[in-house]
C-alpha cells in the first residue's frame, strides 16, 4: 500500500499502552497507523487488534461528526501520522481520500460477511431469534438516516 501521501504529515510517536483516541471523547483530526499494534475497543469489550501499516482511526467521528465510537490503545510502541485537519488534507490529497475509502469499503465488506453468516445461522429459527434475520435484512437494505445518537438512560 502506498503511503506516500502521508509522509508530509506530522509524525507521532506513542508507547505501549497509550490511549490515543478515547470512546465517547472529543478527537482532533484523524490518525494513521504507521507502525505498531493497536487494539480497538467498543464499551471495553475487543473488537479489533490492528497492526497493518495505513489503518486509518478516528474516520468514522470525523466523517459523521459525532465522537469516536470507540477506544484505541497502543499495544506496542507505535507511529502515527496525524491529519489535524482533514477536510483540507483531503481536498488536497485525493488519492489519501481514496485510501480512506477503500478502508472503508474493506470494513463494510467485512460487516456485510459477518451480517450474512448471522442471517443462515438464525433464518429458520421458530423462536425469538428468529427475528434477527428480519432485523439484519432491514439494517442491510435500508438507507441510514442522520438520527442523533441516544446517550444511556435516555
Amino acid at each position: 500500500m502506498d503511503l506516500s501521501h502521508f509522509q508530509s504529515l506530522p509524525q507521532v510517536t506513542h508507547a505501549a499502552g497509550h490511549v490515543l483516541i478515547t470512546e465517547g471523547q472529543p478527537v482532533a483530526g484523524i490518525y494513521l497507523l504507521e507502525q505498531g499494534e493497536v487494539e480497538v475497543l467498543k464499551d471495553d469489550i475487543l473488537i479489533a487488534e490492528v497492526y497493518e501499516p495505513g489503518a486509518v482511526f478516528g474516520d468514522m467521528a470525523y466523517l459523521l461528526k459525532v465522537e469516536p465510537t470507540a477506544t484505541v490503545r497502543t499495544l506496542t510502541p507505535c507511529t502515527f501520522r496525524h491529519v489535524a485537519d482533514p477536510a483540507a488534507f483531503f481536498q488536497q490529497h485525493p488519492t489519501a481520500a481514496l485510501h480512506m475509502a477503500e478502508i472503508l469499503a474493506r470494513r463494510l465488506d467485512s460487516l456485510n460477511r459477518y451480517l450474512v453468516d448471522i442471517k443462515h445461522q438464525f433464518k429458520d429459527r421458530a423462536d425469538h431469534l428468529g427475528i434477527i434475520d428480519e432485523v439484519l435484512d432491514a439494517l442491510m437494505h435500508k438507507h441510514p438516516r442522520n438520527i442523533p445518537r441516544r446517550e444511556a438512560g435516555d
